[in-house]
């Protein structure tokens, strides 16, 4: 009778311990995938303006320009609301997702120069572009890898993302 206490009671404890340990990596799984998702919205947020101020700047930006002074305030508010994001990326990211983390904000950053006013010629503009897209696909990468999601790589675009009346301005 002893013995088949012992057995009940180690056994209950080992489900639960399992239980309790599932619960806990999923707990960790939903505030990691928040984090992510809210990032990657503010940082996508802080490209978007930047797109939109460069086509007021005259850049094939595929976007449609904004009022300048109006644009940079909103600029500056989304990058401060991505930098507060960030902070819970450092927090629960993986290495591999912090990593590229910052080398997408740091190309979207590029951006936001021209967006304040740096000269950039049209195809180094096209090609930033281009380097954002591949950073941020990294960081999905990443963070997918991070949060287990198996459903394979992402699809690449099979379309020129510049509307024909900005592609003829490339030359």
């Amino acid at each position: 009778m002893l013995l088949g206490a012992a057995a009940s009671f180690t056994a209950t404890t080992l489900v639960e311990r399992s239980k309790w340990r599932r619960q806990y990596s999923t707990r960790w799984d939903d505030k990691r995938l928040s984090a992510y998702a809210e990032y990657a919205t503010a940082l996508k947020s802080c490209a978007q303006l930047s797109y939109r101020i460069a086509a007021t700047r005259g850049y094939p930006a595929g976007a449609l320009p904004v009022d300048l002074e109006e644009g940079l305030t909103a600029l500056a508010d989304a990058e401060n609301e991505r930098t507060i994001k960030w902070e819970t990326v450092l927090l629960l990211g993986s290495p591999a997702a912090v990593d590229a983390g910052r080398r997408w904000h740091e190309t979207v950053w590029k951006l936001s120069w021209v967006a304040r006013g740096k000269a950039m010629s049209h195809d180094d503009f096209i090609g930033l572009y281009q380097v954002i897209g591949a950073k941020r696909d990294e960081f999905y990468v990443s963070a997918r890898a991070d949060l287990d999601v198996r459903s394979g790589r992402l699809p690449q675009p099979d379309r020129d993302w510049l509307p024909p009346a900005d592609r003829d301005l490339r030359g």
